[in-house]
């Protein structure tokens, strides 16, 4: 993909494509080591406002170049990978660009769909059947994707990443419009998600947490997924959300991937985005900062405060399960614990370390001069529930 230079004034987007390129990444590695199938499906494929001639810029030529390289380097380790790649785009301008860039791609299975998302999906989903599937849902707003519309695509055997556009949403979800409160019921999924809505603010939630939630839980319901959460993209020049990435998946493992990504992408983002704020302070005042430094950005109070918090809310999560759990697996306790934002292997295995020496567990599977656990081991509480304080 593009540098950070190439999105000036779409920083936003330059996150969201680095976080896509990396979690393709991995997953397409993961599942092409041990299945030669693999499917890439990305429902809004553009091109969008592309300033590149050669679309490096855009989601769909970044997974193709992804998919390439790991399907190259698997073909060269002696695995037999074929990823493939479903694209939509109802635009029949920026469809016939599509069309004619992936059709000078030989070396890669791609399917180019003319038409809306959601009336083609019935028909993906058939295509895909019971082959690994990545689906990558990135509107230019809250409509097109309705939960009813996707539930083809949610049963699949895979993983979604869906663009919520909180900013968009945001701005009218208090709209008396019955005809925008419509469009609501469809996105969410249920006539009465302005009740759920108001259930998580009487819950102690903040507006933009709720709103965020009931997708999730909509997500996972419609979905039957084991985990689903989400990482937040700002806007470059304030600390305001501008989009979420949503993430659903069935197994710990892709939660575990999930926040490795966030973490590179949350450090890339307080780069960019306080290089980005530089900037625009030379071109209000004329005077740049002899004490900042180009290449790097100071992470900001808010951003560390968010992290502190979510961190908080990971541990006080974390004594809950034990608290609640006899015993129970070290795999277990990551999926739950790792789908709050912001959280690290690292900080799930130094809370546990502390728990450990403090006699409250044990870790059983342990072995030798082992100190971290890993999948196959066992969390086992050692006080009572009511001595386990945080």
């Amino acid at each position: 993909m593009k540098s950070p230079q190439a999105y000036r004034g779409n920083e936003q987007t330059y996150v969201k494509h680095f976080f896509l390129e990396r979690y393709l990444e991995r997953v397409a590695y993961i599942i092409l080591s041990n299945w030669p199938k693999f499917v890439y499906v990305d429902g809004f494929s553009g091109p969008w406002k592309s300033r590149d001639e050669q679309f490096k810029d855009t989601s769909f030529i970044i997974a193709i170049d992804k998919l390439r390289e790991v399907k190259a380097a698997l073909r060269q380790a002696g695995k037999a990978a074929s990823p493939r790649c479903i694209f939509i785009e109802k635009n029949p301008e920026s469809f016939a660009e599509l069309q004619s860039v992936v059709s000078r791609i030989p070396d890669l299975d791609i399917a180019a769909l003319q038409g809306e998302f959601r009336d083609l999906i019935p028909a993906i989903a058939g295509e895909i059947g019971r082959q690994f599937s990545f689906v990558f849902i990135d509107p230019t707003g809250w409509t097109g994707f309705d939960m009813h519309n996707l539930d083809p695509l949610l049963k699949l055997r895979g993983e979604v990443l869906i663009n919520f556009m909180f900013d968009h949403i945001n701005r009218f979800v208090e709209h008396p419009n019955p005809k925008t409160a419509e469009g609501f019921n469809s996105l969410f999924g249920h006539p009465n998600w302005y009740d759920l809505y108001t259930d998580h603010i009487d819950k102690g939630l903040s507006r933009e947490d709720a709103i965020v939630a009931v997708y999730m839980d909509r997500l996972r319901q419609v979905g039957g997924f084991a985990h689903v959460t989400c990482t937040r993209i700002k806007k470059p020049l304030s600390e305001r959300s501008y989009f979420y990435l949503i993430y659903a998946t069935r197994h710990w493992k892709g939660i575990l991937e999930f926040r490795k990504v966030e973490q590179r992408a949350a450090d890339e983002q307080e780069s960019v985005f306080g290089a980005t704020r530089r900037l625009r302070k030379v071109a209000q005042t004329g005077q740049e900062d002899l004490f900042a430094r180009a290449d790097v950005s100071e992470p900001n109070l808010p951003f560390e405060q968010q992290r502190s918090l979510k961190q908080s809310l990971a541990r006080s999560l974390l004594f809950s399960i034990i608290r609640e759990n006899h015993e129970i697996a070290y795999e277990s306790v990551l999926g739950k614990v790792l789908e709050i934002p912001l959280v690290s292997v690292q900080d799930l295995n130094g809370w546990l370390a502390e728990l450990r020496k403090a006699g409250a567990i044990e870790i059983v599977g342990l072995v030798g001069r082992e100190r971290v656990p890993k999948p196959g081991h066992v969390v086992r509480s050692l006080r009572t529930q009511d001595n386990i304080a945080e």
